[in-house]
């Protein structure tokens, strides 16, 4: 049959007309089907279930159509054959019905592609959203009472956490609500970005001691709402309500909310209605993060000890505080401070030795005496705790970004595991956002990582880590002209001091010293970040007599910061003094004296420096083994990529065992991975200014290496002075 019979075939048997008719009915009854189903939120398999049956519709009607026709009385037959006296064309209504049936199948195979990818979860989408899952938006506060606002922000914590107990229900983390706070979006977009097919909105009314607080549940879809409530109750009633919005919400999405007993509810009930008060406030202004809010929450939580002695979170929460202010913010005495955290991690884990909590500041505050001491038992300790935090509570975010954000300098292919399974709960966390990035980069997928810092930067213009980390990213690949940039809006806001003094050894690296010295100054009166930039200067100026003297005044005080040890250290090994250097690094790194000594990868070059200060008093087969087992503990892995600052490592290491060749080749690999910093980080020392690289300092092909940075670091200089930083990593060189 050639094309012309069968398209008369089609015209006369009215297959055609018929098609186009049941091809648009079809896709009508399917776009009203799928409305009530998105309306009464039932089960998304169903569209797929109707538009499969639609579907398998159209090739039966099409073959009835061929098989059979209406006669003219009235009654129904077999279709004649067409004879050579059918009509020859087509008309435009024939063409436009055939135009329909392939319009028709291709709307259909597509929706049915899309539904089926939503089902799998191919894509966050409206209709990939869990219909039990939900996420509680900030609480509007409409009260001039001084601390209301921290109180409407501990209340939306305070809800989130009594839903994230319910079993089967997935409940948007935290930090990603808290995103859209101040923010007029589209519930939609809220609900698309959260990946939830709730919300819960409220707002929070104080008046002396009236409390008015009003709160609906609100489907993503559609914008209807399921459940609504106002509470008009005195302020002792602020946990009852709590208690009564998450029941509310619970009963809508037909979830039960506490399987396993009320215990923690009567808990709650029993305790002092301003002790719940305090703690909410404490939990809203511990979320803002700068110095001044934290210190006021560990403020609260210390009046909250005193209050509730048996009372575990408190203490959890105490620790907490204290060693983030510590260590992101430098404020106070760094031992003073980790002992008294350490004291209410010990009573709040004697109280519940099942805190989550507890644990976690546990981890926190042994991954910082790791940070300032260089103790491996303390690296362990903190894996340890991070751990035990995610098993007690595998569903808790924030267990989860700190665990994979430690592993992620450690394990990071391990570190993707729980950081994905943070980000599956709490999408908009950039701290996990930030680990995620830094996994990606350790993989070597350098490009992935900026994207994913940039477009957390672009979320979160005022987080400073973020910036911080995309800087390290761009340091790795030798582009320190445009490190420099985001760095210096890292530090602007003189709130991190890491920020300033990384930006200083960029500038010194870029051979801008005055810009080095400027970026230092604000922090010279700090009484903790003051003496370590006065020790940064003297390393710069070589004098190590001024270096010695200042660790020794340092170390002199009640509590002093380990931190000294290394600047002791330091000054000593560069005069020469080899017994003092030895004696510090046995504070330091005992375990390095060990006669199988143990070496973390994190503490590469610090081994190196230690071997080093062993071996010139004597002891060369302690250091040999020392070299040893640093240079297999960083051997490169397949499908990790090798950090610079390792490299350098395994270039000293080189030297000291005399074989100047594979040294070489390791700074070769170095250089052409993107090493541009020849002043590190750690000691502001220049590689070539290292005693124990003396003895390639002369040898032609060591020269010529440096050279090379210093001319692609001169070019940096001249592309950030005159502000146009090229787009790409500086050339390399054969």
């Amino acid at each position: 049959m050639n094309l012309r019979r069968f398209l008369n075939e089609l015209k006369t048997r009215n297959v055609v007309r018929v098609a186009g008719v049941y091809t648009v009915t079809a896709w009508g009854v399917f776009q009203v089907a799928k409305t009530v189903f998105d309306t009464f939120e039932m089960p998304k398999w169903l569209p797929v279930i109707t538009l499969m049956l639609l579907a398998i519709g159209l090739p039966l009607t099409l073959l009835l159509t061929w098989a059979f026709e209406l006669a003219p009385d009235g009654t129904i037959r077999r279709t004649r054959v067409v004879g050579d006296d059918a009509p020859k064309r087509m008309n435009w209504m024939d063409w436009t019905a055939l135009a329909a049936i392939g319009a028709g199948v291709v709307i259909f195979v597509a929706s049915a592609v899309g539904l089926a990818g939503s089902l799998r979860g191919d894509a966050p989408s409206l209709t990939a959203a869990p219909s039990k899952s939900v996420a509680v938006l900030p609480f509007a506060n409409f009260s001039a009472a001084k601390d209301s606002e921290y109180f409407a922000d501990g209340l939306t914590e305070e809800v989130t956490n009594s839903l994230a107990q319910v079993p089967d229900l997935k409940v948007a983390g935290r930090t990603s609500a808290f995103y859209f706070k101040g923010k007029n979006e589209d519930i939609r977009e809220i609900g698309k970005k959260l990946n939830v097919a709730h919300v819960v909105e409220g707002s929070v009314r104080r008046s002396g001691d009236r409390l008015r607080v009003t709160c609906q549940l609100v489907s993503v879809k559609n914008g209807f709402h399921l459940w609504s409530e106002t509470y008009d109750r005195p302020m002792n009633d602020a946990f009852a309500i709590q208690s009564e919005i998450a029941d509310g919400v619970a009963s809508a999405l037909k979830v039960e909310l506490r399987a396993g007993g009320g215990q923690v509810v009567a808990r709650q009930a029993q305790r002092d209605p301003e002790a719940y008060r305090l703690e909410v406030v404490a939990k809203g202004q511990l979320r803002r993060r700068g110095k001044d809010h934290v210190m006021a929450a560990q403020a609260i939580y210390r009046r909250l000890i005193d209050m509730e002695p048996g009372n575990a979170d408190v203490r959890a929460a105490y620790a907490y505080t204290t060693a983030y202010l510590a260590q992101n913010h430098l404020e106070g005495d760094f031992m003073p401070a980790v002992r008294s955290a350490e004291e209410q991690i010990s009573k709040a884990l004697e109280i519940d030795p099942q805190s989550s909590a507890a644990y976690v500041a546990k981890g926190m505050v042994a991954a910082i005496r790791f940070v300032r001491e260089g103790s491996a038992q303390a690296e362990v300790d903190a894996e340890a705790a991070y751990k035990r935090a995610v098993d007690l509570a595998p569903r808790d975010p924030e267990a989860l970004s700190l665990y994979g954000d430690y592993l992620a300098a450690r394990r990071p292919k391990e570190a993707v595991t729980y950081l994905r399974r943070a980000l599956e709960i709490d999408p908009l966390d950039r701290i996990a956002n930030n680990a995620l990035a830094g996994s990606l980069a350790a993989t070597g997928h350098l490009d992935e990582a900026e994207q994913r810092l940039r477009a957390n930067i672009e979320l979160f213009p005022e987080f400073v880590d973020a910036k911080e980390q995309l800087g390290e990213v761009l340091i790795e690949q030798g582009r320190l002209d445009q490190a420099v940039v985001w760095y210096r809006m890292a530090a602007e806001p003189q709130t991190d001091p890491a920020s300033s003094i990384q930006l200083a050894n960029l500038y010194y690296n870029l051979g801008l010293p005055a810009e080095a010295d400027r970026a230092l100054t604000p922090w010279t009166d700090h009484p903790v970040v003051g003496p370590v930039a006065q020790a940064v200067r003297l390393i710069i100026a070589s004098d190590f007599n001024g270096l010695a003297t200042l660790s020794r005044t340092k170390l002199a005080e009640p509590e002093a910061d380990p931190l000294w040890h290394s600047g002791l250290a330091l000054a000593s090994s560069q005069l020469g003094q080899y017994d003092q250097a030895r004696a510090e690094w046995l504070v330091m790194s005992p375990e390095l004296f060990a006669p199988s000594p143990k070496v973390s990868t994190r503490l590469a070059n610090e081994a190196v420096d230690a071997a080093y200060v062993i071996d010139r008093t004597g002891d060369r087969g302690q250091a040999r083994r020392i070299l040893l087992a640093m240079l297999a503990a960083t051997e490169p892995k397949p499908g990790l990529r090798q950090p610079n600052g390792r490299r350098i490592a395994r270039v000293k290491a080189y030297v000291m065992l005399e074989d100047r060749d594979r040294a070489l080749a390791e700074l070769r690999a170095a250089i052409d991975s993107g090493y541009r910093t020849l002043y590190d980080l750690d000691l502001f020392t220049r590689l070539d200014a290292y005693p124990m690289m003396a003895p390639i300092r002369g040898d032609p092909r060591f020269r010529a290496m440096i050279r090379e940075v210093e001319a692609d670091n001169r070019d940096m200089r001249a592309a950030l002075q005159s502000s146009a930083p090229p787009a790409g990593p500086p050339p390399r060189r054969s």
